[in-house]
């Protein structure tokens, strides 16, 4: 509109048409507000997108080391148990060797006892 159009107008147009750009005013200002609020909430999801993968990265590392420990611990417990395995196997042997060393001289002291029946 023109100032010519403009000056002709009543004066309840002129406040209607004041009143409806006040009511497009406050409408724009919400959106902005709204579209602020959105782009602060994409700029804050970015920023924790980096620490987001820091992080992943850092307890990738750490689940690295936790496995790597708990293998250790599994292969000082295999060593452990066959140890101790071999120290039973060792055991059982001496006693064996040592049942059959008794038999032995039992059955060389009964062997001449045999022959002299004989």
């Amino acid at each position: 509109m023109t100032d010519k159009e403009f000056k002709r107008l009543k004066r309840s147009d002129l406040i209607y048409i004041i009143y409806e750009y006040q009511k497009k005013q406050e409408e724009l200002l919400r959106e902005n507000s709204e579209l602020r609020e959105k782009l602060s909430e994409k700029e804050h999801k970015i920023e924790n997108a980096g620490s987001l993968a820091e992080i992943a990265a850092k307890l990738s590392g750490l689940f690295e080391a936790a496995q790597q420990t708990a293998d250790d611990y599994m292969s000082q417990l295999e060593f452990a148990a066959s140890a101790e395995a071999r120290k039973k196997a060792d055991a059982i042997i001496k006693e064996a060797e040592e049942k059959a060393q008794k038999i032995i001289e039992e059955a060389k002291m009964n062997a001449p006892a045999q022959k002299n029946d004989e």
